[in-house]
């Protein structure tokens, strides 16, 4: 919409030059549809109306500068991940790829030194630990490329697996990628919760360990090949970190799910944990995304030639006014990420999701999945169907998977984003207005995957009664 001093350039046309109206009235005009209309009667000149393309905020490369925090991998997620192989194309690999590559991990992380340059915090044990104690060495092959050269804690009591954190969700896909998580992917790994994923695996791991009702081989079916003693391997170590509690539990992902998120399942309900809810974070969260579809609707309405009373605020700006104190108070609450074993028991259940997809995939016609099911959207809900609901393969209106995922990924991504954005830029054109343009189709996504899983429009209001509030 063109401002007041537009309007005054010399050599603008203006209602006065095309004869509707004198300068004096030409002023108050804020309806641009009425102003069109009147030029159209008066024979004035063709108008033609298009968005601004804004530029876009590269917050990927913002998440990648991220520093690497110190974190420590779940037992055997090297061994949990064995089915993974990074030359496939398929889903599956692509969540891998979200969050790992195949490297030995450095438990510890890193800090900025005096030359404004990361380092690694390995270097900084001997200021903490006595000096026997951080030269002592340990036996075994990877003493010095386990923790970059440093010697405790010893590979007897924290793993550093051949697997390590450096995704590359939400960036243009190079690495390195982002090597830490954020409060967004516990978002992620709540969605492949309630898709089932676990219940899959739990199903599975009783049939492999106890009730025989899956004829799963240990590798002696088939004398020529690997890929059953590989997959029956990896179920045998699922086995055993369950029985000693080493998993990734259903109480350590409810228990994150409820600090962090203010979120918890139906099963979750039952288990009445006693702990911290972070009610402002899902309170915010919601907020942003209906003040963010008002934003559309705002900004569509003025494309559309709607136009505002003269004398009004546009109503973008105003929804920008919002929306930036909104994401100012949200990512406070991101906080409750960074205490106690909430990143821990996100990397642990992120391990043990993808790692069930690869079994869910490589046990698929075991399981009674046709062999045409070869995609994550046919054999997971397949799954699903037949070893949880215990029913006959289905197709509903919904895809299960589909809309879970699209709840996760777009869940997640809008988060990231916000972890770097700055909020504060309100001005028209500035970073906030250019990053929720370059969003829209994440947060359309979200809302309609959302209202098509629970059937409730978390746009239709800023307060919405979701289905997993805690």
């Amino acid at each position: 919409m063109a401002n007041k001093e537009s309007r005054e350039t010399p050599g603008t046309a203006n209602p006065a030059q095309a004869g509707a109206s004198s300068p004096e009235q030409a002023l108050p005009y804020g309806d641009l549809a009425r102003l069109i209309r009147e030029l159209a009667q008066q024979g004035g000149f063709p108008v033609a109306l298009s968005a601004t393309r804004l530029p876009p905020v590269d917050t990927g490369a913002r998440l990648r500068q991220r520093l690497r925090r110190s974190i420590v991998f779940p037992p055997c997620a090297d061994t949990l991940l064995g089915l993974v192989r990074t030359a496939d194309t398929d889903e599956v690999t692509a969540d891998f790829k979200d969050y790992f590559t195949f490297a030995r991990h450095v438990t510890f992380g890193q800090f900025t030194n005096a030359a404004g340059a990361p380092e690694d915090l390995t270097t900084q044990l001997g200021t903490t630990l006595d000096p026997t104690l951080a030269s002592c060495g340990q036996a075994g092959p990877f003493s010095t490329q386990s923790h970059g050269g440093a010697s405790w804690p010893s590979d007897c009591c924290v793993c550093t697996p051949c697997v390590t954190l450096d995704g590359i969700r939400n960036t243009d896909g190079t690495r390195p990628g982002i090597r830490r998580l954020f409060i967004g992917d516990l978002v992620w790994l709540f969605y492949m919760e309630r898709l089932g994923l676990f219940q899959i695996l739990g199903a599975i791991l009783d049939a492999f360990a106890y009730s025989g009702r899956l004829p799963i081989s240990n590798g002696a079916l088939d004398a020529d090949g690997v890929a059953d003693d590989v997959t029956a391997l990896i179920l045998e170590v699922m086995v055993r970190e369950t029985r000693s509690g080493q998993s990734s539990t259903v109480r350590d992902r409810l228990a994150a799910y409820r600090t962090c998120l203010a979120w918890t399942t139906e099963g979750g309900r039952k288990l009445d944990l006693d702990t911290q809810v972070n009610g402002a974070f899902t309170t915010l969260f919601h907020k942003f995304i209906y003040h963010a579809l008002e934003f559309y609707k705002d900004r569509r309405l003025a494309v559309a030639i709607q136009g505002t009373a003269a004398g009004s605020t546009p109503p973008s700006a105003a929804t920008l006014i919002t929306l930036s104190d909104t994401i100012e108070v949200l990512k406070n609450r991101f906080e409750a990420f960074d205490y106690g074993r909430n990143a821990v028991n996100a990397l642990g259940g992120l391990v043990w999701a993808i790692s069930a997809m690869t079994i869910i995939r490589a046990l698929r016609t075991t399981i009674g999945i046709p062999e045409a099911f070869n995609q994550p959207h046919e054999y997971i809900p397949a799954a699903y169907d037949i070893l949880v609901l215990k029913r006959a393969v289905t197709h509903g209106d919904a895809n299960r998977y589909l809309i879970h995922r699209e709840c996760a990924r777009s869940g997640r991504d809008i988060l990231l984003d916000m972890e770097v954005v700055d909020h504060t830029s309100r001005s028209a054109g500035g970073e906030l207005e250019r990053w929720i343009t370059q969003i829209e189709s994440r947060v359309e996504a979200y809302r309609t995957a959302y209202r098509n899983m629970t059937g409730v429009d978390i746009g239709a209001s800023a307060t919405p009664a979701i289905e997993q509030q805690a």
